[in-house]
């Protein structure tokens, strides 16, 4: 018989980091278990699928239509992902969990989707995510993170939560934060427990045409490119922008829109196009943790600028990226009191002159101990689950 096998991937639609990451572990998924159907279930809560949609018709200066054109590039990549069009639309949980233990034979959770908070962009605790009750089918987490966790909701769903991870068989913790939070609440001494790479460390982009794509919406490639991933502080953001259009360079905002790039570009790359455009990038500025992640694996300087500015630094999922690639040099809290951006931009010109002799050389070797961990890993989790 062939094993059926699905991920269960969060918000991966309308995210560049989130869809290499599914894509990724799919990938992983079907070349270590030959012959089965994997593929990825496209579910949101109402909550998240509400909030996404109405997105969509926010107006913005210079690309007015942004996101809705967004939307519309992300509905034509979707069949790169071998999504299942099995799954029941409008279903409670609980008939959800029936239908995956009756028709499949694992069940993979992974990303962002362990999060215990209030906010819009992230279902509630205890949300489908968690696999909360009973299947007949193992339970695996690959990559989650629940980094962005009030601590106050964790205290008051402890048992909840302890109870949802003993009936995991395997947890690969993306990040040390969660890794710490499932040995302190999981009480089950049994299964496999580790903490593990994203699993965007197996992508290896590809020539997806992006110099071409870049040439032809008028970037001259011939001047040094900065690229931008950064949302929510226009003052900020100016002044990077500034700093680096007076000394000749294009600014490109490939994600977020962002009004003082001299290009915005999150509405017309594909995901792979966005994989493929950190490689032609002088230097990146970033508070996306895949973003960061990219200009890693692309070997280019960068600076990570950290997103949730009030989150204490032991629950940082870019943070603990940076540490274990010895780049803490590389993060910023524009939220600190002794934030400056003159004291920023200083780094990065610093950065630039260093990076080829002092940094790139130790990254390029931490990358492939990073994919020999996902091997072992695999290997241990197919003894684990008997697949």
């Amino acid at each position: 018989m062939i094993p059926k096998i699905r991920i269960l991937s969060y918000h991966y639609i309308q995210n560049n980091g989130a869809f290499l990451f599914a894509y990724a572990l799919q990938e992983l998924l079907k070349n270590e278990f030959p012959g089965a159907e994997v593929k990825i279930i496209d579910y949101k809560s109402i909550r998240l699928a509400t909030f996404e949609y109405f997105k969509r018709f926010k107006l913005l200066p210079g690309v007015p239509l942004f996101y809705y054109k967004r939307a519309r590039m992300w509905q034509g990549v979707q069949n790169k992902l071998d999504l299942d069009a099995s799954l029941p639309r409008f279903s409670d949980q609980a008939g959800l969990l029936d239908y995956f233990s009756e028709r499949y034979d694992g069940l993979v959770v992974g990303m962002d989707v362990w999060c215990v908070l209030n906010s819009p962009d992230r279902p509630p605790f205890p949300n489908l995510y968690w696999l909360p009750g009973e299947m007949d089918i193992p339970k695996i987490a690959y990559g989650v993170s629940a980094y962005n966790s009030d601590a106050d909701l964790i205290h008051r769903y402890a048992d909840q939560i302890g109870e949802y991870l003993d009936d995991f068989e395997v947890i690969g913790a993306r990040d040390r934060f969660t890794y710490d939070l499932v040995i302190e609440q999981r009480s089950r001494t049994d299964g496999l427990v580790e903490r593990i790479p994203d699993p965007v460390f197996l992508y290896e982009p590809a020539d997806a045409g992006a110099a071409a794509k870049l040439a032809s919406l008028g970037v001259d490639l011939n001047r040094p490119l900065i690229g931008l991933l950064l949302y929510g502080d226009d003052e900020l953001s100016q002044k990077i922008c500034t700093h680096y259009q007076v000394k000749g360079y294009q600014v490109l905002a490939i994600s977020m829109y962002n009004r003082f790039a001299d290009f915005n570009l999150g509405h017309l790359l594909t995901p792979f196009e966005w994989a493929d455009v950190f490689r032609y990038l002088s230097f990146c500025f970033s508070d996306r943790f895949h973003g960061a992640l990219m200009c890693i694996k692309s070997g280019i300087p960068f600076i990570s600028l950290e997103k949730e500015r009030q989150l204490p630094i032991s629950q940082s999922k870019i943070y603990d990226l940076l540490t274990d690639f010895n780049l803490t040099t590389c993060y910023l809290n524009p939220g600190e009191d002794d934030f400056e951006v003159d004291k920023l931009l200083g780094l990065t010109d610093e950065l630039e002159k260093s990076w080829e002799e002092s940094f790139k050389p130790s990254i390029l070797r931490e990358i492939e101990s990073k994919k020999d961990l996902h091997k072992e890993f695999i290997q241990k989790m197919k003894v684990q689950i008997g697949l």
